[in-house]
C-alpha cells in the first residue's frame, strides 16, 4: 500500500509549460493525504534525474521520463496529462512498480471538433483562399477542384474514443467511415459505425486521412512515402496524435508534388518547430501548436480527473488511468 505515515508525500510537477500554475493538483493531493510536500520545478526531461531528487510522485504533461530518472527518482506514480504515455519508460517503470497514470477522457469532443474542422478547412480549400486574397487576388478557380464534403471518405488509423468521436461528426454529414486498427475487433469497428479494413485498403479509399494512432516503435514514421503514395489525388491528412508518426519529409515532397490537397497538422516531429521549419507558412498546411485537446472545461477536467487518478493510483488502486496496473503486483520494488 501506499505510504501512510508522518512522512509527507513529495510531489513534483516538473514541465514549464503546464498549466501556469498547480494550484487545483496540490489542492487535491492536499485534501487526500495529511502531509504533502508540494514542488514544482521548470525542468526539462535532460535534467530530470540530476535535479529532481528521490520523490513519490512525478506530475508532466509532456517530459520525458527515461529509465535513469525512474532509477534515480524512484517515483511511486508517474502522472501524464495527457491520453498518452509516449516518453515514459513503462518497462522499468513497471519493473520498479511504479505506476503510470494518464487521463483516458478528458478531450475526446475537443480533439473531434477539432480534426473534424481542419479536415473541413482543407477540403474546401480555405487556407489557399484565405493566402490568396491576403495578397490582393479574388479568384474562386485558385483551389480546384473541390470535392463535396459528403461524398468523401474519411479514413481513420487507429479507431479509439477519439476517432469514433470523429467519425460520429464525419457521417453525420454524409461521410463514408474506413478504420484500420489492428487492436480492435471487426465487429466493434462495425458497431461503431466504420468499415474495418487492412492497412493498405485505408490508404486507397481516403480522401481524408485521420491519424489517432499510439506513437510506438511500430507506428514511428508508418505513414511514410509509400503509404502517402496510396491516397488517391487531392486527399488531406490531419494527424493530431504524435508527429513522428508521420515522415515528415515525404509528407512534404507528397505536398509539394501536388499529389496531397493538403495537411493538418496538431503535431509535429519537433514541438515547438524550429522558425525556418519547412512546413511552417505553406497554403497547404493548417499547424495548430498540439492545442486540438484544449477548451477551458477540457483543461478543468484533465487537471482534477488527472490528479483524482494519481491519487487512487499512489493508494494503489487499480483505477481508470492506471496505464500499467501490473505494477501493482511490484510496489515497494521502488
Amino acid at each position: 500500500m501506499a505510504k501512510q505515515s508522518d512522512n509527507p508525500i513529495r510531489v513534483v510537477h516538473v514541465d514549464p509549460d503546464g498549466f501556469g500554475d498547480t494550484s487545483v493538483e496540490q489542492a487535491l493531493f492536499e485534501a487526500a493525504f495529511p502531509h504533502v510536500q508540494f514542488e514544482s520545478m521548470e525542468i526539462d526531461g535532460s535534467e530530470l534525474a540530476e535535479r529532481v531528487g528521490p520523490a513519490d510522485v512525478l506530475l508532466t504533461h509532456y517530459t520525458v521520463v527515461d529509465a535513469e530518472a525512474l532509477e534515480r527518482i524512484r517515483p511511486q506514480v508517474v502522472v501524464r496529462y495527457a491520453t498518452g504515455v509516449d516518453g515514459i519508460d513503462l518497462e522499468r517503470a513497471t519493473a520498479l512498480g511504479t505506476r503510470v497514470t494518464n487521463i483516458p477522457t478528458y478531450c475526446d469532443d475537443e480533439v473531434a471538433d477539432h480534426v473534424l474542422a481542419t479536415a473541413l478547412a482543407l477540403l474546401r480549400g480555405l487556407p489557399q483562399y484565405n493566402a490568396d486574397c491576403a495578397r490582393g487576388h479574388w479568384n474562386w478557380r485558385r483551389v480546384v477542384p473541390l470535392r463535396t464534403f459528403a461524398d468523401s471518405t474519411f479514413g481513420f488509423l487507429g479507431y479509439g474514443r477519439k476517432a469514433r468521436a470523429t467519425a460520429e461528426r464525419a457521417r453525420a454529414l454524409g461521410c463514408r467511415i474506413l478504420a484500420h486498427d489492428p487492436f480492435m475487433d471487426d465487429d466493434a469497428i462495425r458497431a461503431a459505425g466504420g468499415e474495418p479494413v487492412g492497412f493498405e485498403a485505408l490508404f486507397d479509399g481516403s480522401h481524408v486521412l485521420s491519424i489517432h494512432a499510439p506513437l510506438t516503435p511500430e507506428t514511428e514514421g508508418l505513414v511514410d512515402a509509400a503509404a502517402l503514395a496510396r491516397l488517391p489525388e487531392g486527399a488531406v491528412v490531419v494527424n493530431s496524435a504524435r508527429g513522428a508518426i508521420i515522415d515528415e519529409p515525404a509528407l512534404i515532397a507528397a505536398l509539394d508534388s501536388g499529389h496531397l490537397g493538403g495537411a493538418g497538422l496538431d503535431v509535429l516531429t519537433q514541438e515547438p518547430p524550429p522558425a525556418d521549419h519547412p512546413l511552417l507558412g505553406r497554403d497547404d498546411v493548417i499547424i495548430t501548436p498540439h492545442s486540438a485537446w484544449y477548451t477551458r472545461d477540457a483543461e478543468e477536467r484533465a487537471r482534477t480527473r488527472g490528479t483524482e487518478i494519481a491519487i487512487a493510483a499512489l493508494r494503489g488502486e487499480n483505477c481508470d488511468g492506471l496505464y500499467n496496473p501490473e505494477a501493482l503486483a511490484n510496489m515497494g520494488s521502488a
